[in-house]
């Protein structure tokens, strides 16, 4: 259909444009009035309505066969290589994937020509759009900075995009499976209400005494670059949840706060700027809190972005037994 409709245009081009040239030549040297308005006036139109017209067409024409070809080639067994990388090699996938029926994690295998640039990321939505698109995954920059891709990729929770298919591959295979330290929803992707919770049950926010300097402050509050420093590593922080996956006292102890909000409970309470005191350090000052930390360090050897909260608890844990009285 499309191939005879670019057909009729082109013809159409080829037959109409120079009649009406023929007729405008005509008539003027006929010296026929119409030939000075109306007939240029339709040449033009006639010629830009055929030119429009063909390209789209062509253009039409060109992606409706690579749509075909694309479809043609997704509708393959998960076995298949997925089509679009032509270099660098073939990566075994095997997926674990919740089973509603058994409530169990079953295996999925799936595979993908990798090269150098190849992230988990890519392979994963690769492998959604040629190969199966039941495939859940949450993702949004790319680039390391939402902290939406954390998954566990051959036992270790990190970001996906930030992590090669190449480097992660074992035998040239890769594992990939969800985060178990947070409640699963679909495949590697998990529910976060509960991790945000814990991050506001802190008061991630500065606190000031003032409220009228607070939202309508005249100047600036100044800080010396000590002041920053003793906060500002700790204020990289993406969210992304992979300090939790990785801490076993939160895979233990659902009621401890997590490495997340103790590291922010820190962040702030370091600030110089923040006015909340002892009292953001009593908060935290249970076995739920600082004195649940076991110090493994597995939450800082997991953050993507360099930040320690094992460190940050200790700090913490440091402070508060500086606040008690001496006898």
């Amino acid at each position: 259909m499309r191939a005879s409709r670019y057909t009729i245009f082109m013809y159409g081009a080829i037959i109409g444009v120079p009649l009406l040239m023929m007729l405008t030549v005509v008539g003027l040297l006929e010296n026929n009035p119409y030939a000075y308005t109306v007939l240029p006036a339709l040449l033009g139109v006639a010629a830009s309505v055929f030119a429009v017209t063909g390209f789209f067409e062509t253009f039409a024409h060109r992606r409706y066969e690579g749509s075909a070809n694309r479809l043609e080639d997704g509708i393959e067994s998960s076995s298949k290589v997925a089509p679009r990388n032509t270099g660098g090699k073939i990566i075994t996938f095997v997926l674990k994937r919740f089973n509603n029926s058994t409530k169990a994690l079953d295996s999925a295998t799936y595979k993908v020509r990798a090269t150098e640039r190849t992230t988990v990321l890519g392979a994963l939505l690769e492998i959604k759009d040629y190969q199966d698109n039941t495939i859940s995954v949450r993702c949004n920059c790319r680039m390391g900075v939402c902290g939406s891709c954390g998954m566990v990729v051959n036992g270790k929770p990190v970001l996906a995009c930030e992590t090669g298919a190449l480097n992660a591959a074992k035998d040239e295979v890769v594992e990939i499976s969800p985060m178990l330290g947070h409640p699963l929803l679909k495949d590697m992707v998990t529910d976060f209400d509960d991790f945000f919770e814990r991050h506001k049950s802190v008061e991630p926010h500065l606190y000031r005494e003032d409220t009228k300097e607070k939202y309508a402050a005249k100047k600036e509050y100044m800080q010396s670059k000590e002041e920053l420093d003793k906060f500002l590593p700790y204020s990289y922080c993406i969210m992304c949840g992979l300090c939790l996956d990785a801490c076993p006292v939160v895979n233990s102890n659902p009621n401890f706060i997590g490495p997340q909000a103790l590291s922010q409970t820190y962040r702030y309470h370091a600030d110089s700027r923040d006015q909340k005191g002892k009292k953001r350090l009593f908060d935290v000052d249970s076995m739920d809190g600082v004195w649940g930390c076991e110090f493994s360090g597995s939450c800082s050897k997991a953050c993507p972005k360099g930040v320690d909260p094992a460190g940050a608890i200790q700090l913490l844990k440091g402070d508060l037994m500086a606040s008690l009285p001496e006898n």
